[in-house]
């Protein structure tokens, strides 16, 4: 059942549900090189060698190639634009995104640093983050080589996507525990054109593709940089992440969740700051955990290698959360549930019954 979010949802996690935007290790800056060649895409037992070659040739032009173009997502009913700038000039990395529906937002990306500003509202965010499985880089690249553990490669007829010629693969998974994926590539370079999230019945949950693209512009990173240090005016705020584990916050997962590999472990606040902070008011639903007050939430994130859950604990407040009831918006789907004084709430562009599967083997124990 779908249903829109409400106040049983820690907000962090609401804010992740909405945003897909997920704490992950910063992804290091990769030296630019020639696009690896295309691989045979095969199935059955050779996919394995296939399918690890293709995401790394994926990942690889995502980060290494210079493009500028306009990405549109359908999810939920909805429809979102983007405009993205991506430079490599084989030391470093530099990109914007800027949001072109709705409030006004710009994500820059140099490197490992990120700004997140808010003209309107003259607020801005710095941390030192990635962003998880975002478009066009789909997967984790430490666990690409993992993927056929729990995904098989199926061919499709090729296609076209903004112009440019496209080899189409789907990744079908080999249990119920993950979704399947299908992804447009171009067939020169590499670049993910297109992404589309498959349901049971091989419906379209979401659809995130380029409706035009330029490959191979030239690189003007000096623009860009100055773009993202002009902060004046701004009120700029710098969370920092405590990395942990769930051993020494007193938790534990019972068993493993099939395929899934446990990525890192944060404790992060539920606000960017002190002081003047922005309030709900200036900030869009995906980011409305700057006005959460001063507190943290430990997020334990756990990944297949293409797609993530994020598991959110807090303190129980009886006035913030209320029912323990599953939610979906779009693709990504939201548990909660109350274990003694905490409430847990896993998160994640997967079946329910994975989050129910992380929910419930998520155990208090005692701290040493």
């Amino acid at each position: 059942m779908r249903t829109s979010l409400h106040a049983g949802t820690t907000r962090t996690a609401a804010a992740a549900l909405l945003s897909g935007a997920l704490l992950a290790p910063a992804a290091p800056a990769l030296a630019a090189s020639a696009p690896a060649p295309a691989p045979a895409v095969t199935t059955g037992s050779a996919a394995i060698t296939d399918l690890a070659a293709l995401m790394r040739r994926i990942q690889d032009a995502g980060l290494q190639q210079n493009y500028i173009g306009t990405y549109v997502t359908s999810s939920a009913g909805t429809l979102s634009s983007s405009r993205i700038t991506h430079y490599c000039d084989g030391r470093e990395q530099i990109e914007r995104i800027e949001a072109l529906d709705g409030q006004m937002r710009r994500v820059f990306r140099h490197n490992d640093t990120i700004h997140v500003l808010w003209p309107a509202a003259r607020t801005a965010l710095i941390e030192q983050r990635d962003l998880i499985g975002r478009f066009p880089q789909p997967a984790t690249p430490v666990e690409s080589a993992r993927l056929a553990d729990v995904y098989d490669l199926v061919a499709e007829p090729d296609d076209r996507v903004a112009g440019l010629d496209a080899q189409v693969v789907t990744l079908r998974p080999r249990d119920g525990m993950r979704y399947a994926r299908r992804l447009w590539i171009e067939r020169r370079t590499g670049l993910l054109l297109r992404s589309d999230l498959l349901g049971e019945r091989g419906e379209p949950l979401e659809s995130t593709a380029f409706s035009e693209l330029q490959i191979g512009v030239k690189p003007q990173p000096q623009q860009l940089l100055q773009d993202m240090a002009r902060l004046d005016g701004y009120h700029v705020s710098r969370p920092v992440y405590q990395s942990s584990d769930l051993g020494s916050e007193g938790w534990a997962l019972r068993q493993p969740v099939p395929g899934f590999s446990a990525q890192r472990v944060v404790r992060r606040p539920m606000s960017p700051g002190h002081g003047a902070r922005p309030t709900p008011a200036t900030l869009p639903a995906s980011d409305a955990t700057a006005a959460a007050g001063d507190e943290t939430v430990l997020q334990a994130i756990y990944s297949d290698g293409l797609t993530h859950v994020s598991i959110f604990i807090e303190p129980h407040s009886p006035g913030a959360h209320r029912r323990e009831t599953p939610m979906t918006v779009g693709s990504t789907s939201a548990l909660s549930r109350r274990v003694g004084d905490w409430w847990i709430t896993a998160v994640g562009a997967v079946p329910p019954a994975t989050l129910q599967q992380f929910t419930s083997g998520l155990e208090r124990r005692r701290r040493p």
